[in-house]
């Protein structure tokens, strides 16, 4: 996808990092849908549809479908064929990412902040590393997919499944924000 086609888009995207599943005439699977609006997503998973292929994406009793409009390594965008409530589709309204987002900004403008012993306590550096966040982000998304790939545990716990992707998100923003 190219800078301009992101300047026509007539609507706001919402970030999410939840599980679906997706199909299409050539292939099906799990997969992260990793933003949203009304009109369209961008999802990403091991196995996606071609360009202009109509594909149906599907998190517990809600569905969209549309056609795929692009595909870059790994990641794939869908314009729907209707309007949709992005809402919805986020795993506890839109009041779970803005509370996600909160976090972290508080958590960065903690660490940001003068260091003041009365008043705000000292935060002693981490022995973690980025890359080793970034290597837990990671197991989690393969555990999170492994997971995903089971009818079974979808069925019982498929709406709890997505804090595998929001803590792996979690943990990536935070090792983007390290020196």
């Amino acid at each position: 996808m190219d800078v301009n086609s992101a300047v026509r888009r007539s609507n706001v995207r919402t970030s999410m990092f939840v599980l679906a599943t997706m199909a299409a005439s050539s292939t099906a699977g799990p997969v992260r849908i990793r933003n949203m609006s009304p009109a369209g997503a961008m999802f990403e998973g091991e196995y996606l549809p071609s360009v202009g292929e109509l594909v149906s994406l599907r998190r517990g009793t809600l569905s969209a479908s549309g056609t795929v409009i692009w595909r870059l390594e790994g990641k794939a965008g869908v314009r729907f064929d209707r309007p949709i409530d992005v809402t919805g589709w986020l795993p506890a309204g839109s009041i779970g990412q803005q509370a996600i987002d909160r976090t972290f900004q508080e958590l960065k403008a903690v660490a940001a902040a003068p260091s003041y012993p009365t008043q705000v306590p000292q935060i002693q550096p981490s022995p973690v590393d980025t890359a080793e966040l970034l290597r837990t982000a990671a197991a989690l998304d393969d555990l999170a997919d492994a997971l995903a790939e089971d009818p079974a545990v979808v069925a019982i716990h498929g709406s709890k499944l997505q804090t595998f992707d929001i803590a792996a998100q979690l943990l990536r923003r935070y090792a983007a924000s390290l020196p």
